[in-house]
């Protein structure tokens, strides 16, 4: 499978995600549907520059509302509708990349690197990307957060923030400058 029909295949899952995810998640349910998937995929996409800059706009826009949906999904971390389409494009992503390493790793990175490559397991890749996965969710809902900018939110990201043994610590810290940021406009 192609890139292409890769994100087809998360499109088309992340629809039945969406479905799915309104019923585990009542502060986001609460939004109007054109917001809720604005935030769904502010959480669940890594986007460039131009485009995450299109989307603080109009999550900012939206204001204060969002804060309890970004917390519940900080709390809560990805569905397990998501964990599981993610694991599914994982297993798919293995294979190709497998394939790619066996046609061309040698020449584009060596052949002890490609052999150290091949040699990862499926479940270890898999468990790697969902961990990844899991991490750029609760930083997203993090920055969301940030670009909220309630007193209410500050006093809790700073709890984060000063929590060396949080993952999170540094995506609060982030989000601490964001909300100091919105100050100053």
């Amino acid at each position: 499978m192609n890139k292409l029909n890769t994100i087809i295949l998360l499109l088309i899952l992340s629809a039945y995600v969406h479905a799915q995810s309104m019923l585990e998640r009542p502060a986001l349910n609460k939004l109007k549907p054109d917001a809720q998937v604005m935030v769904q995929t502010w959480l669940n996409k890594n986007c460039g520059a131009a485009e995450q800059k299109r989307f603080e706009i109009k999550l900012s826009q939206l204001g204060s509302v969002l804060e309890p949906v970004f917390w519940e999904a900080f709390r809560m971390g990805p569905t397990e509708a998501d964990l599981k389409t993610l694991s599914a494009v994982a297993v798919k992503r293995y294979q190709d990349r497998n394939i790619w390493l066996l046609q061309f790793g040698d020449v584009q990175m060596g052949k002890e690197e490609t052999k150290r490559q091949l040699a990862i397991p499926e479940k270890q890749y898999i468990e790697r990307e969902i961990k990844q996965y899991k991490e750029r969710y609760k930083t997203a809902a993090l920055t969301g957060v940030g670009l909220i900018g309630t007193v209410q939110s500050e006093t809790e990201l700073k709890k984060i923030a000063n929590d060396v043994d949080n993952p999170a610590q540094s995506a609060a810290q982030e989000s601490l400058k964001l909300i100091n940021l919105q100050r100053k406009y």
